[in-house]
């Protein structure tokens, strides 16, 4: 059984490329916040640690 010609492969691709374009900013921001959160979290850690 093929399939093959069931899935338009190039719509899809095309739509989900657009969606990625679309949200990458957004989804950049939210992965920056969570960088920093971390970032500051060792840094927060390390000075607890060296004041011990």
């Amino acid at each position: 059984m093929n399939l093959s010609g069931v899935w338009d492969w190039t719509f899809f691709w095309n739509t989900f490329g657009f969606i990625l374009k679309t949200c990458a900013n957004f989804l950049m921001v939210i992965v920056a916040i969570i960088a920093v959160g971390m970032l500051l979290m060792v840094v927060i850690k390390a000075i607890k640690n060296s004041r011990e």
